[in-house]
């Protein structure tokens, strides 16, 4: 219950409600989707920019590693290891 009130009191606040959208975006989504301070179609273009950042921040984070700056060298991708010669051709591969 205690939580319930202070979300509401948040959400009358516009700066807060301003602050958590950039900081923490899932509770500011739902603090502005709470309040009054924007109106419906602003809520869902901010709601569908939230929406397609998250998804292009989980899409970019590559776990591509390099051990060398060489072209011969081993390198990790997507769970698998690589190992290239100095044509860069990868010659094996290994994945887990």
């Amino acid at each position: 219950m205690k939580i319930k009130k202070i979300l509401k009191k948040w959400s009358k606040s516009k700066n807060i409600v301003i602050a958590t959208l950039i900081f923490v975006y899932p509770l500011g989504v739902y603090l502005m989707w709470k309040g009054e301070h924007f109106n419906k179609d602003l809520r869902w273009m901010i709601s569908l920019i939230l929406i397609i950042w998250t998804l292009y921040l989980g899409n970019s984070s590559s776990d591509t590693t390099f051990e060398s700056s060489e072209c011969s060298a081993t390198f990790y991708q997507n769970g698998c290891t690589y190992y290239r010669d100095s044509n860069c051709q990868v010659i094996s591969k290994s994945c887990d």
